[in-house]
């Protein structure tokens, strides 16, 4: 009984193994011949930037106990077609920005960073919610004199601001 069970099942995986790899390889095919249209967030996570701007402090302030922040320069692998502004454009490169603090908590609303009153993105946070960063491809956001905050949810009032302002060691842009 044991071995007419066992002669099933291979039969069995004999005729579906082969369905299953015919009716998964044109997906495949599909999406590795498409041009690659974006990048995605968790691959512009792991690119090497260019720090542009960072702040550090001693102490941690705050409810989210922040300590700093630091916006990076990343250039990306191929240039994408994106919305800024409510326009399309084509970009080489993207901003990072990264708060770092906590442990952040982890709320049923998203955590949002800010520059001035302007979205970055919402955040993404890193493993030991220590930090949390957001893309942006708007390079005007990243101007001198910014103001890093980051909330949860959109709440412009519930934001807490960091009281060191954005230098800029390199003015960017996409271009």
């Amino acid at each position: 009984m044991k071995q007419s069970l066992k002669n099933r099942f291979l039969a069995m995986a004999i005729v579906v193994l082969p369905l299953l790899l015919a009716a998964v390889s044109p997906a495949l095919a599909q999406r590795s011949s498409a041009p690659n249209k974006e990048v995605p967030v968790r691959d512009i996570l792991k690119l090497k930037g260019t720090v542009i701007s960072e702040a550090k402090s001693a102490r941690s302030a705050g409810e989210l106990k922040l300590t700093g922040y630091r916006v990076e320069e990343v250039r990306l692998p191929q240039s994408l077609t994106v919305e800024v502004k409510g326009r399309q454009e084509v970009v080489d490169r993207a901003y990072r920005v990264t708060v770092q603090g906590g442990q952040f908590p982890v709320r049923a609303m998203p955590a949002v960073i800010w520059i001035d009153d302007q979205i970055v993105g919402l955040g993404v946070e890193n493993e030991t919610l220590t930090e949390v960063t957001a893309i942006t491809f708007d390079g005007s956001l990243i101007r001198q004199g910014g103001v890093v905050s980051i909330s949860y949810g959109e709440d412009k009032n519930a934001r807490v601001k960091f009281s060191q302002q954005l230098q800029v060691k390199r003015e960017g842009g996409n271009q």
